[in-house]
């Protein structure tokens, strides 16, 4: 059976993490393993106090990761949770448990050994050499947590990568019964130097050239997702990626976007607009990457 690795760390959001993973799991008939890393420097105890004991091991962080797992989720979905633990840092950790796995999914912001996992260097490691799909959830407001997935948001814009995303996003509508949207973004072209503004062009061929795209890429993923959701919607999005993305996930459930991409979504995951994305979606975001993609 397919499996979801989560990291767990005892924080809220990989908390919210495991429950979207558990709903994830049960609508795609998949296994999900809880995975906690820890090393000298970054132990939790069953109590979920962190404190140095010369003497930790992995019986008291399979300890604290079974209890953790049981107050995230209750006895009952705590019984159907794979855990595992693991002595190492967390970017090797999770990158060699999710070899052969359908998804990895993490908490927005973590602590101990899954600190920072969208910031800095831990993330981009995590982003650019996971082989398989990467979910970064945050709870949402009133305390949801995104698992129902009713309406999903996915940015394409032509790559191959955008082109996987959107495959795998179609096969979530699919199992859900979920709205898909795909957005295509595009920007006025505009000039720099003595004279600045706008480059004349033909909006209206953008525009038909982008609403040809979309058509063109959700028949693809269609057929090659093997099944459709209860409805897609096209749209061509005048303005940056990241607002035009933001600006559509307040109606979402569920985000998908591609690692790499080119025009309105390229670098969408590095730099300025992936920490804009990561800090400010409101709602669970998976990221897929350009390789062939599992789940």
């Amino acid at each position: 059976m397919a499996e979801i690795v989560v990291g767990v760390d005892g924080s809220e959001q990989s908390g919210a993490a495991l429950r979207w993973a558990l709903g994830e799991a049960e609508v795609k008939h998949q296994e999900v393993v809880a995975l906690l890393a820890w090393d000298l420097f970054s132990q939790v105890h069953a109590d979920g106090s962190r404190r140095f004991d010369p003497h930790y091991g992995d019986a008291d962080a399979g300890a604290a990761l079974a209890a953790f797992v049981e107050a995230a989720l209750g006895a009952e979905a705590a019984s159907r949770v794979t855990r595992r633990v693991v002595c190492d840092l967390p970017v090797p950790a999770l990158l060699d448990a999710s070899e052969g796995a359908a998804l990895v999914a993490v908490g927005a912001r973590g602590l101990g050994g899954f600190r920072g996992l969208l910031l800095g260097s831990v993330s981009q490691q995590v982003l650019h050499h996971a082989r398989v799909p990467l979910a970064v959830i945050r709870p949402a407001e009133g305390g949801g947590d995104g698992s129902g997935a009713g309406r999903v948001i996915v940015g394409v814009d032509g790559s191959p990568s955008s082109a996987a995303a959107l495959t795998w996003a179609i096969t979530e509508g699919a199992a859900r019964g979920a709205v898909v949207e795909v957005i295509h973004a595009w920007e006025p072209p505009v000039l720099y130097g003595p004279v600045a503004g706008v480059a004349g062009f033909e909006a209206a061929a953008v525009e038909d050239a982008g609403e040809r795209l979309l058509r063109e890429m959700v028949e693809r993923a269609t057929e090659a997702a093997g099944a459709a959701p209860p409805a897609v919607e096209r749209t061509v999005a005048t303005g940056g990626a990241a607002s035009s993305l933001l600006d559509a996930a307040k109606a979402a459930d569920l985000l998908v976007v591609g690692r790499r991409g080119l025009g309105g979504f390229g670098r969408l995951l590095l730099g300025s607009v992936s920490d804009h994305v990561a800090r400010h979606a409101p709602c669970p975001v998976v990221v897929v990457p350009g390789e062939e993609v599992k789940g």
